[in-house]
């Protein structure tokens, strides 16, 4: 049975998780409600049973009455009867003792009427913690028995009636089953604080004409209530918007909405104020799930506005998360211990200017980063006495027939090249041969390669790096021709070796 009785409740109290909550405003109840009835105080000049409450625990059962005044406010008016009986072998507390005639000397009944204010916590949960308080009106029947030759003179079928005012407290839960359903569990303390009937000749059970006088002063009622409510208007998503005027009727249990029920989103980042916990959200910001925003990389710059999303930790940086690097070195701000560096120099892990040659111009700018030691070097770190490197050097070379060797004059150029490309480590140079229009155009092609590859060779046999030399032939292509090939001199023009730069 108790098995029984405890999945009954489980399985209410599961459709009251489920079922959604409604509203109290406007809606009147009607209710039933059984449970039980503890006298729990015995009056001071009580003295028949030693002063001890003779009572027992009854039973209980009543109607209750319900007005919704508010989202959290209802006024209950209920109606309950209690009835008990006294037990005249014991002489100690019988507040939890089940109730039974086999020893009694009176029957106790009781019409017990309460007017409540029930308060709400929750209005809009399915479980709903409540508080109530009031005052009622007690209407007591004392029946006696049976004669008890030991407590007095025979009396018998004895009734007696009196009546008290009295204040009362207590709380619950309450639990939505559907729309207009709810099941209750609570607890009522009622104390008994002036007696509205004067007995005169007291009552033979107990005098009872004055309120320390009546068996007990308080008494627990520790029930269950099932209740049906009727009138008030529909509210599917509970924001306080009846369905009938709301355009929004799937909002969120708990966002705040305007008078259409749509919920407000003040600072525009996807999840509504009342379920927002941080409302001033930047424009932009990604936010979690309670609207507060996300900073993966600790910075202080949210993610989403944040355009260096991996800044490491400790770093400045600016409004948009990236970190301060004043120079422009690669180095941040924040480990810069030369904060200064100039533009292009390469630096340390410190951002502080590296200078391998040791001649005072920062690698990165230094187009010469061999200089030996003590050489005095202009700005690009370079020896004063070395020429510069040209971008483009034409070699119109004189050769022999058959032959591919540069002439005299040009290797005194080439000499002059080499120096310089062994200052300026940095320098790349591409050897290009041309050719006339004389002669099939796969022997030129053929002769143009070879005549680059003779200066390629001359260049690194004087002492540059192969990788820093390469050689192309481009035969007879007229898109290189610089003059007319109808003529002795402008074929000599066209029959030419180009040395390019890569830096000038």
């Amino acid at each position: 049975m108790r098995k029984k009785v405890a999945l009954a409740l489980a399985m209410i109290l599961m459709m009251a998780v489920i079922a959604g909550a409604g509203e109290w405003k406007d809606k009147t109840g009607f209710g039933i409600r059984g449970g039980l009835f503890i006298p729990l105080m015995e009056g001071k000049d009580y003295v028949r049973f030693n002063g001890d409450e003779p009572f027992m625990m009854g039973l209980n059962g009543g109607l209750d009455l319900r007005r919704g005044i508010a989202d959290r406010f209802v006024l209950s008016f209920t109606l309950n009867y209690v009835m008990t009986y006294d037990d005249t072998t014991e002489t100690a507390d019988q507040s939890f003792k089940f109730a039974n005639s086999d020893n009694a000397y009176v029957k106790l009944n009781g019409v017990l009427a309460g007017g409540l204010v029930r308060y709400y916590m929750f209005p809009s949960s399915s479980v709903q913690p409540f508080l109530m308080a009031g005052i009622g009106v007690d209407f007591w029947r004392m029946t006696i028995q049976e004669y008890r030759a030991e407590y007095g003179p025979a009396v018998k079928d004895s009734k007696y009636r009196f009546r008290d005012f009295d204040v009362k407290y207590g709380a619950g839960f309450n639990f939505w089953l559907g729309e207009n359903t709810t099941f209750d569990i609570q607890a009522l303390m009622t104390q008994e604080i002036d007696n509205l009937t004067v007995l005169d000749p007291p009552i033979y059970y107990g005098r009872a004409s004055k309120i320390k006088e009546r068996p007990f002063t308080a008494y627990l009622e520790p029930t269950i209530g099932l209740t049906f409510y009727f009138g008030g208007g529909k509210d599917s998503d509970n924001d306080g918007v009846k369905d009938k005027k709301d355009m929004c009727p799937d909002t969120p249990l708990g966002a705040i909405v305007d008078a259409q029920g749509c919920p407000h989103d003040a600072d525009g980042d996807g999840v509504y104020d009342g379920l927002d916990t941080c409302p001033d959200t930047p424009k932009g910001a990604i936010v979690d799930m309670v609207g507060c925003p996300l900073d993966t990389d600790k910075d202080g710059v949210p993610d989403g506005i944040d355009k260096c999303a991996n800044t490491p930790p400790g770093v400045s940086v600016d409004n948009t998360g990236c970190p301060l690097d004043a120079d422009k070195d690669g180095v941040f701000d924040t480990f810069d211990k030369c904060p200064d560096t100039p533009a292009g120099c390469k630096v340390d892990a410190t951002g502080c200017n590296l200078d391998g040659d040791g001649d005072g111009v920062c690698d990165g700018k230094d187009r010469c980063p061999t200089t030996p030691a003590n050489t005095v070097v202009n700005e690009e770190g370079c020896p004063v006495d070395v020429k510069k490197p040209v971008q483009k050097i034409t070699l119109n070379i004189k050769y022999a027939t058959g032959l591919y060797e540069p002439d005299a004059a040009s290797k005194k150029v080439l000499d002059d090249l080499i120096v310089t490309m062994k200052d300026y480590t940095k320098v790349t140079v591409e050897v290009d041969g041309f050719t006339d229009d004389v002669g099939s155009e796969q022997s030129n092609q053929v002769l143009s390669e070879k005549r680059a590859g003779t200066v390629k060779d001359y260049v690194v046999a004087g002492g540059i790096e192969p990788e820093r030399v390469t050689a192309k032939g481009f035969g007879e292509n007229p898109t290189y021709f610089v003059a007319d090939n109808k003529t002795a001199e402008g074929r000599a023009q066209n029959r030419r070796v180009e040395l390019v730069s890569s830096e000038f």
